[in-house]
């Protein structure tokens, strides 16, 4: 599979020419989310990249899992971080079980997918750094988070990973409406090659053309609509994160045939 090897230099970032596509939590229009069967979907739908959440486990398992909590898919709702992995297995998630990290790296390297890790809470840098290194995956991944010492963490323990710094919160405080209209000064703080903003960000379209301008990848999410995959393709955006990857590759056929 051709891979992609990013630096902490966002002016060295090396991304194709054109948008690619990020199934968002892998296919997850036609299969639950987050599962073995939503990323090989994916892969079948040619996204170029999957993105998935990670979240460390009481007994140390990396499970891939949105949620923070597991109300959603039982009736007692426990806090992931509190449970093992073996209650994580109990889960029914629309058929499917939850995956561990390992198994979706393993998916991704043998069907040439890159993957967006999002890491949901700090503490779990290194565990999630050597299942990454253990399935030979370095070049095939990104790591992604809202929360700044998680990026923060793996920077400390990878001076080369690449990152990017999510943003896009319901919170009215100024100074992160202000950090999110104008983001360049955090991304440098978190030594980050990529931002990736919530689709409907004020200004984002400003946004987005300074943060490329001044090196970074820009992956918006989460995009589902038609009218607006077209949009910021002609912005355009590095890469487009979408429940909808069947869709967003036939808009992106139609616009660079």
């Amino acid at each position: 599979m051709r891979l992609i090897r990013w630096t902490t230099t966002p002016s060295s970032v090396s991304w194709p020419d054109v948008t690619i596509i990020i199934a968002h939590r892998g296919a997850s229009a036609y299969a639950p989310e987050n599962t073995l069967k939503a990323f090989s979907l994916a892969a079948d739908m040619h996204a170029e990249m999957s993105e998935l959440d990670v979240i460390l486990t009481a007994d140390g398992r990396l499970v891939v899992f949105h949620d923070d909590t597991t109300g959603r898919w039982e009736a007692v709702d426990h806090d992931v971080r509190a449970v093992t992995n073996t209650h994580m297995q109990t889960l029914d998630i629309g058929g499917e079980k939850v995956p561990l990290l390992s198994e979706v790296l393993d998916l991704a390297r043998n069907r040439g997918m890159r993957l967006n890790v999002e890491l949901k809470h700090a503490g779990a840098a290194a565990p999630v750094l050597a299942a990454i290194a253990d399935t030979n995956m370095q070049d095939g991944v990104i790591i992604s988070s809202f929360v700044p010492l998680a990026l923060h963490e793996v920077r400390a323990l990878d001076a080369r990973i690449p990152l990017a710094y999510l943003m896009g919160s319901q919170s009215w405080n100024l100074l992160v409406r202000a950090r999110e209209f104008w983001p360049m000064a955090a991304l440098k703080q978190y030594g980050c090659q990529a931002w990736h903003p919530y689709r409907a960000l004020p200004g984002v379209d400003f946004s987005i053309a300074q943060v490329r301008s001044a090196g970074y990848a820009v992956n918006v999410w989460t995009v589902n609509d038609e009218a607006e995959m077209r949009r910021f393709a002609q912005i355009p955006v590095d890469g487009i994160i979408t429940d909808r990857p069947d869709v967003a590759r036939t808009i992106l056929k139609e616009m660079h045939p």
